[in-house]
């Protein structure tokens, strides 16, 4: 039974909110980039009806933070826990171990409603990686009920104390947290996407809105039903003039958060166009089931991506859409409508026993999985062997990567031969921390030594920035020079990068301005110019690694599910085509060949990998990338005997004699 001060027009407010975010992950709605805008929505819609909970609640004399909590639980619990159960069920199935590994962590953290703080430290929701993560989209519910542990204690506090100040202090509240927003967001924008500070202002919007309702305000008519189509129309601004250069929440957000708050306010008491619309019985159900529909429609789309690959097309996707919209029906009247009906202070112990047990089980499983590796008796041996290259790179090591703090010369570590003074500075991004075995060693052979320091995406080249690093990179390299500049005995530099930046459009000017992909390639070609030709000029030698081919999906994992079907070797349909090497990266050879002059030597991936027609995804028989462009550190003799090679300037011996090559152990 609803309340009698139930509104249709919220509920379908919600369905607009859900389906903002489920066809925009579900990537079905052209134009729209900015689907997940529908979770600001959501904000807004929580902040109003926890407030009006809350505050007339109190006010009455009714209100108990113990019940508030288990309705909470009531609430929220029931669909989490199922959906945690089929994700986990389905990983156990079709997960490889280092993905169960990781999502029994994810798991863990999501009954504890503390995701948000992982995925603010591990994972780029535009771009771990976010397509694989599978409970990525819970941290919204983390951000939630953190805000459901605080802002109830600091409401009864305020009404029990200073009761008039209460709005004051929301308000107060609200435009701290926004403007803490439009600060940090250029220089941290995974916190302040993420975590609670800087996304409870969207809260307390519909709080604030809750209190105009109050109010009682007198508008007329058609005031309201301008202010519905005001609202609505800042929604559908949102959705379809979203710029991926426009930084969130920032001040952007404001439109969809103002948007939702408008449409709640013009639906009080009178019922507009906009609460009719919003009222229809399909928009009212579709709110009804959003909780759930959220949950499940992210680890459906993300198992089904890895399952179809690069057939998961419009049509496939349309059918998970519709196994989201059945599976999120089914958890709906089946375990979230009866067990939130349900009432009595027994039952609440119940449920509240029930989720502490639960708890218990989430973590059992994470043990288990931590124990055991991502429980990896689930596959054959061969299944095993295959995967373990997924994970055969050179070990994570902070004191080589990039710590502005500490600064570049803190940050490197010292490669080659013991006790020679490095000669060698070493640097580039994440393909340099790839490669770093094989640079040790190849420095080792030659009895050389150097400074090694890789940062993540950064491609070493001065004077140009990546959007939105804040700057990181520019000064990765202004550092990197000027410690080659001003050390005599660092006589040359090795630039190692995937050179690919260029053409993904995420070189810049200005880590807060997006340029186009002719003018970062312009770019490109400026400063890698200027950054070799410094070098030169002042006296180093200057050695490029060119790109790598790459392959055509994570090899590890695409022949690890090739025999797991049955399928023939799939090593050769994941090579990529020697022209399109070429092709891709002929802004880089092209550039290479103008400064030619200023480059003592290149070394060349491709003239291991590549043939005349194919750039080979495998090398003696092993996957020769552990996902799809990062080479694999067992393979490292290969990558030494090439360097070895180019330095003798006979490239062909590094195929045809490798065992003419000293055998030097990393």
């Amino acid at each position: 039974m609803r309340p009698s001060n139930y509104r249709p027009d919220i509920d379908g407010l919600r369905a607009v909110a859900v389906l903002m975010v489920v066809l925009f992950h579900f990537r079905l709605v052209p134009y729209a980039d900015a689907g997940f805008l529908g979770v600001d929505v959501f904000f807004v819609i929580s902040g109003f009806l926890i407030t009006s909970i809350i505050v007339s609640n109190t006010l009455d004399g009714s209100f108990r933070l113990g019940r508030f909590y288990a309705n909470r639980i009531r609430r929220l619990a029931p669909a989490l826990l199922v959906t945690l159960a089929l994700t986990l069920v389905a990983g156990a199935i079709w997960l490889f171990p280092v993905d169960f590994r990781e999502l029994s962590r994810q798991a863990l953290l999501t009954q504890f409603y503390g995701s948000n703080f992982y995925y603010w430290l591990n994972v780029n929701y535009f771009g771990l990686t976010a397509d694989t993560v599978y409970l990525l989209h819970t941290w919204s519910l983390a951000v939630e009920e953190q805000f459901y542990l605080v802002y109830p204690i600091a409401l009864l506090v305020i009404l029990r104390t200073v009761p008039r100040k209460l709005w004051l202090l929301i308000w107060v509240a609200g435009v701290g947290s926004f403007l803490a927003n439009i600060w940090l967001v250029s220089d941290k924008p995974e916190a302040v996407f993420y975590l609670l500070p800087t996304r409870a202002w969207e809260l307390l919007v519909g709080a604030v809105c809750y209190q105009l309702v109050e109010k009682r305000y007198r508008h007329s008519e058609r005031s309201m039903e301008g202010l519905g189509l005001l609202g609505l129309g800042l929604i559908g601004v949102s959705i379809f003039c979203f710029e991926k250069d426009f930084s969130v929440p920032g001040t952007f957000a404001a439109l969809p958060v103002l948007g939702a708050a408008a449409v709640i306010y013009s639906g009080t008491g009178v019922e507009t166009i906009v609460a009719k619309g919003l009222g229809l019985r399909v928009l009212v159900y579709i709110g009804r089931i959003s909780y759930p529909l959220y949950l499940v429609h992210w680890p459906i789309d993300v198992f089904a991506r890895s399952y179809f690959q690069h057939s998961y097309e419009t049509a496939a996707r349309a059918g998970m859409l519709g196994l989201s919209f059945a599976v999120a029906s089914l958890i709906y009247h089946l375990v979230e409508a009866p067990i939130r009906s349900s009432q009595g202070s027994s039952r609440s112990r119940r449920l509240v026993l029930s989720y502490a047990l639960s708890l218990v089980g989430t973590v059992g499983i994470f043990l288990l999985s931590e124990a055991t590796g991502g429980l990896p008796r689930r596959f054959p041996d061969e299944i095993l062997r295959i995967m373990a290259f997924a994970e055969d790179h050179t070990e994570s090591s902070v004191d080589c990567a990039y710590d502005e703090e500490r600064g570049l010369a803190a940050s490197s570590c010292t490669i080659g031969s013991a006790g020679a003074e490095p000669t060698w500075l070493v640097y580039g991004d994440s393909h340099a921390w790839a490669a770093r075995t094989v640079f040790d060693v190849w420095l080792k052979q030659r009895g050389e030594s150097g400074r090694f320091v890789f940062r993540n995406s950064c491609p070493p080249l001065t004077g140009l920035h990546l959007f939105g690093d804040q700057g990181t990179c520019n000064r990765f390299n202004a550092e990197a020079a000027a410690l080659v500049l001003e050390s005599e005995s660092l006589e040359n530099v090795l630039l190692v990068s995937t050179w690919r930046q260029a053409i993904e459009s995420r070189l810049s000017n200005s880590p807060f301005e997006m340029i186009s992909r002719e003018e970062g390639m312009d770019l490109f070609a400026r400063q890698f110019s200027e950054t070799v030709f410094r070098y030169s000029k002042e006296g180093r030698r200057v050695h490029v690694w060119e790109p790598v081919p790459g392959a055509k999906g994570n090899v590890p994992r695409a022949l690890a599910r090739a025999m797991l079907r049955g399928q023939p070797d799939l090593g050769e349909s994941l090579s990529v085509s020697t022209q399109n090497y070429r092709a891709t990266y002929a802004f880089f050879f092209d550039v290479v060949e103008e400064n030619r002059q200023w480059i003592t030597r290149t070394y060349s991936p491709a003239s291991l990998l590549c043939d005349p027609h194919l750039c080979a995804a495998m090398l003696d028989g092993k996957p020769a990338y552990f996902d799809g462009s990062h080479i694999t550190k067992s393979l490292y003799e290969h990558w030494v005997g090439m360097m070895a090679a180019a330095d003798r300037n006979a490239i062909g011996e590094a195929r045809s004699d490798r065992r003419s090559i000293e055998r030097v152990e990393p």
